[in-house]
């Protein structure tokens, strides 16, 4: 597996800055290549650093995107299942999920299912997604 298909790409990341996310916590990011700011192709992965900050764009990587999301949410636990491949809040004494719709992991990769979620929080319970220092 490609580094790249272990991270979010440009357009979701900038997707989660338009709901609000701060992503200044991302653990890698794309810097620009030389010949061209638009095409996705002509960018690298990096670790960040203050060098490239006016150039580049954070990218959350799975593990990421599992530090960011909210462990709990009221009485609701994050669930990652992986025998029901969906990942949920539920309350484990009652087994009753937030969700109507579990996030499915069965037709996509972790990350994007990940990130779904992610968007989901951010778009239910933005107050929960404070930045770690």
């Amino acid at each position: 597996m490609e580094i790249k298909e272990q991270v979010l790409s440009i357009e979701q990341m900038k997707h989660l800055q338009e709901l609000g996310v701060d992503t200044s916590d991302a653990s890698m990011c794309w810097v620009a290549g030389e010949d061209t700011f638009t095409d996705e192709e002509e960018w690298n992965l990096c670790i960040p650093n203050h060098f490239l900050l006016p150039y580049n764009i954070p990218t959350y990587t799975t593990g990421d995107l599992i530090e960011k999301l909210p462990k709990t949410i009221g009485i609701y636990h994050l669930m990652i299942d992986w025998n029901l491949m969906k990942i949920e809040y539920t309350n484990w004494s009652w087994q009753e999920s937030v969700f109507r719709e579990y996030f499915t992991l069965n037709d996509k990769p972790l990350i994007n299912t990940l990130y779904d979620c992610l968007c989901w929080v951010a778009e239910n319970h933005k107050e929960l997604l404070e930045v770690k220092k």
